[in-house]
């Protein structure tokens, strides 16, 4: 994900016009793409989907995601990357990224824990206390990826992708790569014949593991074997026809999506899943081949929109997305950085504001990871500068710093915020015994679970909008809370009828 920074752009082939110059080296096209999708989905995790800026983020509700093109992007670069090196150097640089993302994986987690159980800060989320029997048992299951905090549930998959890649590589470079196709094809395959959650690992991943595969390794393999393909490509016949074809595929699958697939409500069903206007959850959790092909089709549209328009595309644009996506993992952790603070201002407006207002809001938050990630370029040049401890820091940093939470932890799980979010361990037991004893209050909560699971019912049969569920969370609840519901209405409305019920007891108390 991170990178060296790039050379500057290649001189321009003015007879290609405003398309992309052929020429070697780092494909710049694949930053600027990793920087949209890192954009757009800073934006949707953001909230205020009332913005202006959410209309070219697709608001998580649109036929591709931001998540599956960096899923793909991702593969294929790491595929490019390793053309020409033997397998011994592709493990070796693979094994390390997947350790520095490992590391950022768990050190999200960590760090927003000992934020929580050390601040009344609003984050992304709870800790859920309650599922677990004391702070280590919590570190236990973070380190193991069985849970993930504020976010990081979304690199999960990613480390364990990069994992695999290092067999799949090794494959693919001693020209085996039929057995990646074969073996990736058929966990698909049989993905598909088993149903949904039949095939789900163990690990806290935001989306199912095996049915979403497809996305990175048929990007690894495409980047590996990147000059076969376009080889092949070359030789086909009104190639320039079938990618007109695509693209006016893409427009009229769009069309029928802004206007609820009215035209063709079965194809809509087939690509969207029953809950016509969010086709997100079906993907995430399911992916069927239908959907995949949508996405790929998605795919190859915005690659030609990069190539064709890369010289507008990189004066209007390039300033901030390629940025974004040189440094993709340090903008990924900074947006969910960025997210807290922003909403934990004093003067935060909350999510009932005008459109030019909460526009104004999200250029703020991506302001500061767009500053955040030139300061990092900056600090990275003086790390590298050659001095020995600052090299030492570099390498060693980031393995000490998750030590260093590992041990925070706990002693924050001590402080008196601390012992109120974990509800204090040791008379865990003896609350919620006094809760059973309460026969009324047993009584209000199956009410309450009633109401709410009726209100997700009709939610999830499409009577009623997600704006409409929002509508019964109290005032009081912040924005951050706010926006988790709203992701969770989307990727698992189940998990968001758990939490509106966790929020309106709250707010009792």
């Amino acid at each position: 994900m991170d990178t060296l920074l790039a050379a500057p752009d290649p001189p321009v082939d003015h007879r290609r016009r405003w398309r992309y110059p052929s020429t070697g080296g780092r494909d710049r096209r694949l930053d600027l793409l990793r920087g949209y999708a890192l954009a757009a989905m800073a934006i949707n995790h953001f909230g205020l989907s009332q913005s202006f800026l959410h209309e070219a983020s697709g608001r998580s509700e649109f036929l591709i995601s931001a998540a599956e093109a960096f899923l793909f992007i991702s593969g294929f670069t790491l595929g490019f990357i390793s053309i020409g090196r033997t397998p011994d150097e592709a493990t070796s640089r693979l094994s390390s990224r997947t350790w520095t993302v490992y590391l950022a994986t768990i050190g999200i987690s960590l760090a927003f824990g000992v934020i929580a159980l050390t601040t009344s800060y609003e984050l992304w989320g709870e800790l859920e206390a309650g599922a677990f029997t004391g702070a280590w048992h919590w570190i236990g299951q973070v380190v193991t990826m069985q849970t993930a905090f504020n976010g990081a549930d979304i690199l999960i998959a990613y480390v364990l992708y990069l994992g695999a890649a290092v067999g799949a590589l090794r494959l693919m470079m001693t020209g085996r790569s039929w057995i990646v196709v074969a073996a990736v094809g058929g966990l698909y395959a049989l993905a598909q014949l088993a149903g949904d959650g039949a095939m789900r690992l163990g690990f806290a991943s935001f989306r199912a593991l095996i049915p979403n595969a497809p996305l990175f390794f048929g990007g690894l393999l495409l980047g590996y074997h990147r000059e076969r393909v376009a080889t092949w490509w070359t030789s086909v016949p009104f190639r320039r026809a079938i990618d007109i074809a695509a693209l006016a595929l893409a427009v009229a699958l769009a069309w029928l999506h802004a206007t609820g697939w009215s035209a063709w409500p079965e194809l809509g069903r087939r690509i969207a899943g029953d809950e016509l206007a969010e086709p997100l959850a079906l993907r995430e959790f399911a992916m069927p081949w239908v959907p995949l092909l949508v996405v790929g089709l998605y795919l190859r549209v915005l690659w030609m929109i990069v190539d064709e328009l890369w010289v507008p595309l990189r004066r209007t644009l390039g300033w901030f997305l390629l940025p974004l996506g040189e440094a993709s993992l340090f903008t990924f952790a900074m947006h969910l950085v960025a997210i807290p603070l922003v909403v934990n201002l004093a003067w935060w407006p909350g999510e009932e504001i005008g459109r030019v207002a909460a526009t104004a809001w999200v250029m703020t938050y991506l302001a500061i990871i767009y500053r955040a990630v030139l300061l990092r370029r900056r600090t990275l040049d003086w790390l590298r500068a050659g001095v020995p401890w600052r090299e030492l820091v570099r390498r060693r940093g980031p393995v000490v710093t998750v030590a260093a939470l590992l041990i925070a932890v706990p002693i924050a799980s001590a402080s008196p915020v601390g012992a109120a979010e974990w509800g204090s361990f040791v008379d865990e037991d003896d609350e919620l015994d006094e809760r059973h004893d309460d026969e009324l209050e047993d009584d209000l909560d199956e009410d309450l679970d009633d109401v709410v699971g009726g209100v997700i019912d009709a939610y999830v049969d499409g009577a009623i909008t997600a704006d409409e569920v929002i509508e019964m969370i109290p005032a009081e609840v912040g924005p951050a809370d706010r926006s988790r519901v709203r992701v969770l209405l989307v990727d698992d409305p189940w998990a968001a009828e758990t939490e509106i019920i966790r929020l309106l007891q709250r707010d009792d108390d």
